[in-house]
């Protein structure tokens, strides 16, 4: 059992750690949901962005591999956490720099920096999310997260509505839209870091987190749920990847859409997961994470295939609201499944092999996308939508395969399908208590054994 002081810093750490997501939510509002557009705006071909995504994605499995070692040599997960938060904070100030560099070829520049960005910020993952799954008790965990991630959704939203304000209304004056917008990433992380240095942090065994390292890693993936849920997050990763990058050039340049359309499409994404994340989440307290997987890994599978319907601007923004809902509920079930499935010993290792294999898994996936995207056939007058209907099909396929041999791995109820979807809608979840209340409530915690 947790002592009471212990019990009312964690409460503290938690709500604070809430302020730190509207914070990070900041600077995915600002920063990186516009370096995308920032490599058209500088001219990057579909071939370039493509690199962008798979040469980040790469470079940051790598980093997110040696988290352990560094957590080991600095003695301290939290530590980890803020030194590159702080870093990561500071790249953004190169970012801009690049668009006024001399020259006409700064893009190469522009995929440096970025992938730098991709290093420092995915080192900070597998260390935070050890200390976060450790100190928020399971049973509250879809419902804390949830809550979490829809403080930080509004302030993406928010900040994001801003940003592209600013773009429109400074699209006649060059790049000074986007130094302002990566300017307002820069202070946003600067928070957020800040904030990051109230992390509470439980002691752990370091040892055996040194000793099952990657052979132990490797094994669970061919013979346990564990190894099974990852490697259909892995296949995820990489056939959701082929297509990945082609959205935002397919929106810009082959529906023409100016950035103020561009923006509120991505708003109502944005709305979608600020609804329906924190049900997402209260679902997967009372019915399980892999129920609510199987749900969200066939609604991803249909996205993709919603774009070869129509180009209509009012359909594509119900499209785009459907794809906030399916991936909010997807990201957050996926992540509390792995918490889940994880113990305290090893779970800073498992994490960040977890987080470098599904980067290398992403960086395959767009780097595969930008080989074949100049020898599809033209489907619908875009070899972009050939991609989106192979991504689609895949996604299906992968889930065909994988999600039936996926079991639970904690105690759930067994409830009816139609009490699942009335908790998804936001109906009062019964029998359980408030959603997060005083969390002390909920520390029925027993010592986390191999």
């Amino acid at each position: 059992m947790l002592n009471h002081r212990l019990i009312k810093r964690i409460e503290r750490a938690l709500k604070l750690s809430t302020l730190e997501g509207m914070a990070y939510g900041g600077v995915q509002g600002t920063g990186e949901h516009f370096a995308n557009p920032y490599a058209v705006a500088l001219g990057a071909s579909n071939t370039q962005l493509a690199v962008l995504a798979s040469g980040s994605s790469f470079l940051g499995s790598l980093a997110q591999s040696v988290a352990p070692a560094l957590v080991r040599l600095v003695g301290s997960r939290k530590r980890v956490v803020v030194l590159f938060a702080w870093i990561s904070g500071l790249v953004w100030l190169p970012v801009i720099a690049v668009g006024y560099l001399p020259g006409g070829n700064v893009v190469p520049w522009l995929i440096a920096c970025l992938a730098l960005y991709a290093v420092v910020s995915s080192v900070i993952s597998p260390a935070w999310g050890s200390i976060m799954a450790q100190v928020v008790p399971d049973r509250i965990r879809g419902r804390y997260f949830g809550r979490r991630s829809r403080w930080s959704t509004l302030a993406n939203m928010l900040s994001f509505l801003v940003a592209g304000g600013l773009l429109y209304l400074l699209r006649d004056r060059g790049l000074l839209g986007f130094a302002l917008v990566f300017g307002m990433a820069f202070l946003f992380r600067m928070i957020s870091a800040g904030l990051l240095t109230t992390l509470e942090e439980i002691p752990t065994d370091s040892e055996g987190d040194q000793r099952d390292g990657l052979n132990a890693f490797l094994r669970q993936l061919w013979s346990t749920n564990l190894g099974r849920v990852m490697l259909y997050l892995f296949s995820v990763n990489f056939v959701v990847n082929l297509a990945g990058p082609f959205f935002v050039p397919y929106m810009l340049r082959n529906l023409n859409m100016n950035y103020l359309v561009f923006t509120i499409l991505e708003m109502a994404s944005i709305l979608a997961a600020l609804w329906s994340v924190t049900h997402w989440g209260a679902a997967a307290d009372r019915a399980g994470n892999r129920r609510m997987l199987r749900l969200a890994g066939v609604l991803i599978g249909v996205f993709p295939l919603l774009w070869l319907i129509s180009t209509n601007i009012v359909y594509l923004g119900f499209v785009q609201f459907y794809g906030g809902l399916a991936w909010a509920g997807f990201n957050l079930v996926a992540t509390n499944f792995i918490y889940d499935a994880t113990n305290a010993r090893n779970r800073t290792t498992f994490l960040a092999y977890f987080s470098a294999g599904s980067a290398v898994a992403t960086s395959l996936g767009a780097l595969a996308g930008g080989l074949l995207i100049g020898h599809l056939p033209v489907f619908m007058g875009s070899a972009i939508l050939t991609m989106f209907l192979v991504s689609g099909i895949l996604r299906l396929v992968v889930a065909g395969l994988f999600l039936p041999r996926i079991n639970e791995v904690r105690r759930v109820s067994s409830i009816p399908s139609v009490e699942v979807f009335h908790i998804m809608l936001g109906g009062r979840v019964v029998h359980r208590p408030a959603a997060l209340g005083r969390i002390h409530h909920h520390f029925h915690w027993r010592r986390e054994e191999p």
